[in-house]
């Protein structure tokens, strides 16, 4: 109610044009929107409140946490269901409204009333109650035995109903990381921020200022550029950290989804720069601001619809508020392009063409070649949005990383030639020998620095054809040039002024983004390939795409080589409070020619295992991280706890030095005796009389191994064998008896039925992957120093009018 009386008097305070009846309006639409930020921040303390005392009658805590959930997961249950998200959505809102009262300035009217009936919209998302029928929203705080698929079990209708059910559901096993903490808070900024530029330009369209809006809007568009795209690359941090995507970047539906509104603001940035120097490309600008918050709706919509369900692995599912959703969309896209097309004719234009020299023609294209991209992304991420509309039955990609790549390269090799070429012409026109002059050296040294990495580096794309390899050295280059033709502007342009190279700090870090996602991407190695053959086909099921000679089966405590490491798993712990498994992976790298150790260190690559008693495993990768490469670990498969017991019985073989011994899968020979045995399981005492059995197995492949069991008499009386392991064969050997007398000895074998104490994981080798987060460090340096840069100049501005207005009064 709060947020509705504060659209109607703001809405009011621009359509009266009479000063005091105006500033009545405008007073009382601020004290309305002050109980709007005290409603939402005591709507937030309730429900963690909740949460935190875990009152499970309520079914939003019962199905987000439970009495194990880690203090600071609490939060990421918080905001793990759509009621608490549209709720952190709001949150931001009231935060930004609260600083725009008092920074917009004239523009708090028609801004606010954009901001205010955004908060109602998403208030409305939480009230749950019946209108004519028709739910609206969800309501946070609804009882368990008021929810309609409880209604039909009974027991909710008990009065002691809640000793049935003394935990709560629990999260959601994706989300209890840390990355949930801090990435959902960051991204809901990035969405609330999103509405500030599409309501400066609203309020332009709506009071017939169709130019002056666009100077304040300037800083609130860097700032929301900033932190959407924070937001999105902390997603794909997540992604290569915590998830098991293979990497940071998977083309899922709901990366895309908050991936497309960025790149139409970063257009329509580039094309305000554009109009604010030259006139051009004002109605462009109107247009990119509103469909970038369009798109954040449309993204709301196919996350939180369940329309993805099939297509995505972390969309909500559907809680009815599909319809709700598209009306919170229609009722902010059509009244904006409505507008932008009746006063299409009263914007501002300049007749003149631009000339092709000239920077900002340049500027335009390259938002159009965004605008393509978006395009093509939001197209295929909403095959299911166009089957359920037209009857259609068209299949998303099965490929969809290479789906998607072998479009958006080329986006990306023009966006790299352009941020590379651009910012050394000038607006309106440049000289043809200007241009040339300043990009000679630049592109010569990114020539000859593409040419060494791709000779050095072998970057190699031959999997996929020949044309697209052509396109990877394209886009080498172009990611090249970006990074050196932007450095060497800061010093030839801007003579080294580099708090005023916002732009090119910015461009530069783009620059080794495209870097660092074509080196890393390139020379992406799979290490954990399954020679021996351990791992059979259908093993992780016939619907898993899981490619079973890209994993490797560790057994406890037996050394496998993987890449230049041999790979040990030593074993597992677990932590009171916590429902994770941590395996113990180590990795050890010798040199070939003498066997020393170079480098060794250990790995805790964690899962959830059946986790609610169900099967199933939710790993957590382990990264050891380098200068210029990371191992990424994961777990893939564990045995189940609750495997049939091994039945086998040993049988006894008597052989002599040279003997073979047959089992199912290949043979041993005793090679001779070890008066000094070593075997992991046996430490020597003082007085022990032990002598090894040694033994060379062979398998099926070929392929060669060594056992030692150990038989020894201690104190002189007590004889006893410890048996010796091959795990990837399930071999088991003791060395139970020696007899000098026919000068042999006995071994008894045994060949496991069930073998279940191993590990399977996945490793990759991401070479230079630094390259791509620091290119993001520096382009978010980027936009920060472009913001103060802007926010600087405005001040300026101002005092400067303030002076002239002073000494106009005083004369």
């Amino acid at each position: 109610m709060a947020s509705l009386v504060a659209t109607i008097a703001y809405f009011n305070a621009v359509r009266i044009k009479e000063a005091p009846l105006q500033d009545s309006w405008k007073k009382l639409a601020r004290y309305a929107f002050v109980v709007e930020i005290l409603s939402s921040f005591a709507v937030f303390g309730i429900l963690y409140y909740v949460l935190y005392n875990h009152f499970f009658e309520y079914k939003y805590v019962w199905r987000n946490s439970s009495r194990t959930l880690e203090v600071k997961y609490l939060l990421s249950s918080f905001w793990a269901d759509q009621e608490g998200s549209f709720l952190l959505w709001s949150l931001w809102h009231s935060v930004l409204g609260c600083i725009l009262m008092f920074r917009a300035k004239k523009w708090e009217a028609p801004v606010m009333t954009v901001l205010s009936f955004a908060q109602f919209c998403l208030a409305s998302m939480l009230l749950g109650i019946y209108i004519f029928g028709y739910r609206v929203g969800s309501n946070p705080f609804l009882l368990l035995r008021q929810a309609e698929e409880n209604i039909n079990l009974p027991w909710v209708s008990l009065p002691d109903y809640l000793s049935k059910i003394p935990d709560g559901n629990g999260l959601n096993p994706l989300l209890q990381n840390y990355w949930m903490v801090i990435h959902p808070p960051v991204l809901f900024l990035g969405f609330a921020s999103m509405i500030v530029p599409f309501a400066f330009a609203f309020g332009g369209l709506w009071t017939r200022q169709y130019t002056e809006w666009t100077k304040p809007a300037m800083p609130w568009a860097l700032f929301a550029g900033m932190i959407l795209g924070t937001g999105v690359m902390m997603g794909a941090a997540w992604a290569y950290e915590s998830l098991t995507f293979g990497g940071y970047w998977a083309w899922d539906p709901v990366e895309n989804g908050s991936l497309v509104p960025w790149i139409t603001l970063v257009a329509g940035i580039h094309t305000l720069l554009a109009y604010r120097s030259t006139g051009h490309a004002l109605k462009s600008t109107f247009f990119f601001f509103f469909i970038s918050f369009v798109l954040i709706l449309y993204a709301t919509f196919l996350t939180r619809s369940g329309i993805l369900g099939e297509t995505s692995v972390h969309s909500f599912t559907d809680l009815g508020m599909s319809g709700q959703l598209l009306v919170y969309m229609a009722v902010f896209t059509i009244p904006a392009f409505t507008l932008l097309i009746m006063r299409r004719k009263e914007i501002p234009d300049v007749k003149r063409e631009e000339s092709s020299y000239s920077r900002e023609f340049w500027l335009f294209v390259g938002s159009l070649v965004l605008l393509i991209a978006a395009i093509q992304i939001t197209f295929t991420t909403s095959i299911p949005v166009w089957n359920k509309l037209f009857k259609l039955n068209m299949a998303p990609p099965t490929e969809a990383v290479f789906h998607y790549n072998k479009i958006q390269i080329w986006v990306a090799i023009v966006l790299g030639l352009l941020t590379a070429i651009v910012q050394f012409l000038k607006y309106k026109d440049t000289p043809r020998k200007h241009v040339t002059q300043k990009l000679l050296w630049p592109t010569v040294i990114a020539l000859v620095a593409t040419a060494l990495i791709g000779w050095l580096g072998n970057i190699n794309f031959r999997a996929y054809g020949a044309g697209f390899l052509v396109a990877i050295y394209i886009m080498l280059f172009a990611s090249v040039y970006a990074i050196i033709a932007n450095t060497a502007y800061i010093f030839s342009g801007l003579k080294g002024k580099v708090r005023s190279a916002g732009a090119s700090v910015a461009h530069i870090g783009f620059g080794m983004i495209l870097l660092g996602v074509l080196i890393s991407s390139s020379k992406k190695e799979t290490i954990s390939i399954d020679k021996m053959k351990m791992i059979e086909p259908g093993f992780f099921g016939e619907q898993s795409k899981e490619n079973p000679r890209e994993n490797l089966m560790l057994p406890r405590n037996f050394p496998i080589q993987m890449g230049a490491y041999h790979v040990t798993y030593a074993g597992d712990s677990t932590v009171p409070g916590d429902p994770k498994t941590y395996y113990v992976v180590r990795y050890e790298k010798k040199d070939p020619a003498n066997g020393a150790t170079l480098e060794s260190f250990t790995l805790y690559p964690d899962a959830f295992v059946n986790t609610k008693g169900q099967e199933g495993l939710t790993p957590n990768p382990s990264s050891r991280h380098y200068l210029t490469k990371d191992i990424f670990t994961y777990i893939t498969a564990v045995p189940r706890k609750d495997a049939a017991n091994d039945t086998a019985q040993y049988r006894t073989h008597q052989v002599q030095q040279g003997d073979s011994i047959f089992f199912s899968s290949g043979y041993m020979v005793f090679t001779g005796l070890q008066t000094q045995p070593e075997n992991r399981n046996y430490q020597a005492q003082t007085g022990d009389l032990a002598v090894g059995a040694k033994l060379q197995v062979y398998n099926k492949n070929n392929e060669q191994f060594t056992l030692q069991p150990v038989y020894y008499i201690r104190d002189s009386t007590y004889q006893f064998s410890v048996p010796d392991t091959l795990s990837p064969l399930s071999l088991y050997v003791k060395f139970s008896k020696i007899m000098p007398k026919d000068n042999k000895i006995e071994l008894e074998v045994k060949e496991g039925g069930t073998f279940d104490d191993y590990i399977v994981l996945k490793a990759f080798i991401f070479p230079y992957i630094n390259v791509l987060w620091i290119g993001v460090l520096i382009m978010i340096a980027g936009f920060v120093m472009s913001i103060v840069q802007r926010a600087k100049k405005t001040a300026e501005k101002v005092a400067v009018k303030s002076g002239k207005i002073a000494v106009s009064e005083e004369l």
